[in-house]
């Protein structure tokens, strides 16, 4: 059976994506949307996590890299930052 992963970010975070232009936002909601659907096909069975591990990230055109990590207690993609790169 699958079940449906949310999708969880903080208010700070929330403030930050609305300074964002409108395509970049769309572009971090849409992948994060792709991870919560694979997360839901994704077998059910949950390994322990080491401590250490750092955060699964992606990255999105103009340069910004957004750190996540999956929540299986309570089924969540839970956004730990969304950090603009520097730009060279």
């Amino acid at each position: 059976m699958n079940t449906v992963y949310g999708l969880h970010l903080s208010d700070e975070l929330e403030k930050r994506m609305l300074r964002c232009r409108a395509p970049v936002r769309d572009a971090i909601r849409g992948r994060l949307r792709e991870i919560a659907t694979g997360a839901a096909k994704g077998p059910q069975r949950v390994k322990a996590a080491a401590v250490k591990v750092p955060p699964l990230r992606f990255y999105v055109y103009e340069g910004f890299r957004i750190a996540y990590r999956l929540d299986a207690e309570s089924r969540r993609v839970v956004v730990l930052d969304i950090e603009r790169l520097p730009v060279d």
